[in-house]
């Protein structure tokens, strides 16, 4: 009598054939090609259109110092008094402006998920606060009259500013 067992081989089989599975260590794997479509947060837009806006009031306000400066530069001309203070004015608009345009830009980069916008900002927040000093100085106050109230609204500023870096999802989605 013959043994109809299926052997240790023929357990494997389809009627009798090997499996062609191609062992893993040839390369040879079935993928599925997924395309995961993640949104964009709408944070870093708002915060930086929030930004720009606040920053386009200062380049008009630093418009005003400039303006101030030079009519206090020819009001001194005129009645012979020192010119000094209407030019330091003046200068201290001009950085001013410099500095308003920086932050416009800055906002324009956030707008476009770029992180140098938010260094940017952040940057232009710490020197702002250091800017205080001299303006004290040029309306005859104490140095550090107001510094800390200055310091806590732009601690507040900067961290509004620097939320798309702290929310994990949000930092990843940027440039």
């Amino acid at each position: 009598m013959e043994d109809t067992r299926p052997t240790e081989e023929q357990e494997n089989t389809l009627h009798g054939k090997t499996s062609e599975i191609p062992p893993v260590e040839s390369g040879v794997y079935h993928q599925s090609n997924q395309v995961l479509y993640v949104k964009r947060s709408p944070v870093p837009i708002i915060i930086g259109a929030i930004y720009s806006l606040f920053q386009v009031l200062g380049v008009l306000g630093s418009l005003a110092i400039i303006l101030g400066g030079a009519l206090l530069t020819g009001l001194a001309a005129e009645t012979d008094v020192e010119q000094g203070f209407g030019i330091g004015v003046a200068i201290l608009g001009v950085i001013s402006l410099t500095l308003s345009s920086a932050g416009v830009y800055a906002g324009i980069l956030m707008i476009q998920y770029k992180k140098r916008g938010i260094n940017i900002a952040l940057a232009l927040l710490l020197i702002g606060f250091l800017m205080n000093m001299p303006m004290n100085l040029a309306m005859g106050e104490s140095v550090l009259n107001g510094m800390g109230l200055s310091f806590v609204t732009n601690g507040i500023c900067g961290a509004i500013v620097a939320i798309p870096l702290i929310a994990s999802s949000i930092g990843d989605q940027m440039e």
